[in-house]
């Protein structure tokens, strides 16, 4: 592959988990009608991964608890048009250092955003995020509001103690290492009755191999499993922001929902926007905890819109 100076791409002689999350990934882009454009930088020590695409006003996208940065393949092409769309693999996901994140969770992530930014000269942006990587937008908007323009949150975590029992289980010594290790079969069940309505949308196979395949890193099991108690407890989430903290958001903020999502419950988004007074909150039928895999163009038609407020 030819690469320019500061492109690494994967060589897919190296490792084959890199070379099926690389081919994964990219025909998952390639739905969209994308190439691959990605490249690693070192932040904070770990070597993250990172997809960039057009150019103009910086617009972070934040992937939540899984998969990685390919997951937003419909968000991105859309906004890259007029946009320079930068999306990591967060540390323990996609094709990113399986590095555990320290404890306290929240402090440990924005500092890894406010990195990541400024290793790519990004003063400020707009910040899109999904599930954990929503709270991951609020969090550092709160403590960092120069850095971040406008938010946009998607069943976001973070907003009540709700967290599917699962992922409490994870916690537990023997049970958690079979809960969270890679299995084909229990990551299609949480698809079909955690992520998505219509689990059979066009693009769902490859959307699924690729979400799969990441699970295979060396390292992903117990890096994932170790974060995790950062997150969740057997009384659920530990870092929900307080009234006060959502209060203090300066940014504009434009909150997605499913009305069935079973992760965080809409009521969490009801609460967002009943507290934070520049929240416009929209809430999709007949979608669960990922509705830009159920409703991919209407998701995109309120980012669109919502960025080119004045």
């Amino acid at each position: 592959m030819t690469t320019s100076k500061d492109e690494i791409y994967i060589d897919p002689s190296t490792n084959s988990v890199q070379r099926k999350i690389f081919l994964s990934m990219s025909t998952l882009l390639g739905r969209a009608g994308l190439n691959y454009q990605g490249r690693y930088v070192e932040v904070g020590g770990n070597r993250i991964h990172y997809l960039e695409y057009g150019s103009g006003a910086p617009v972070l996208l934040l992937h939540g608890g899984g998969a990685g940065s390919a997951i937003w393949f419909h968000q991105i092409e859309a906004l890259a048009k007029t946009h320079r769309v930068v999306v990591p693999d967060h540390p323990v996901f996609g094709l990113s250092s399986q590095s555990a994140y320290e404890s306290p969770f929240l402090d440990s992530a924005v500092s890894y955003i406010i990195d990541f930014m400024d290793v790519l000269n990004i003063s400020s942006a707009d910040v899109i995020g999904l599930s954990l990587g929503a709270q991951m937008a609020m969090a550092t908007a709160i403590k960092f509001p120069h850095k971040v323009r406008k938010i946009i949150v998607i069943d976001s975590a973070g907003l009540g103690k709700e967290f599917p029992i699962l992922y409490m289980l994870a916690n537990l010594p023997l049970i958690g290492r079979v809960i969270l290790r890679s299995n084909k079969w229990a990551q299609d069940m949480y698809f079909k009755t955690m992520e998505v309505d219509n689990s059979d949308f066009e693009d769902a196979v490859y959307y699924k191999q690729y979400a799969y395949d990441v699970t295979l890193m060396d390292g992903h099991t117990a890096a994932l499993r170790s974060s995790l108690k950062g997150v969740t407890g057997f009384a659920g989430q530990k870092s929900i922001f307080t009234d006060d903290e959502l209060r203090s958001l300066s940014s504009p903020v434009l909150a997605l929902w499913g009305a069935e999502d079973p992760v965080f419950p809409v009521e969490h988004g009801y609460r967002l926007a009943r507290l934070v007074p520049s929240c416009h909150l929209h809430v999709f039928e007949n979608a669960k905890h990922v509705p830009l895999l159920d409703h991919p163009f209407e998701v995109n038609d309120l980012l669109l819109g919502f960025l080119a407020e004045g």
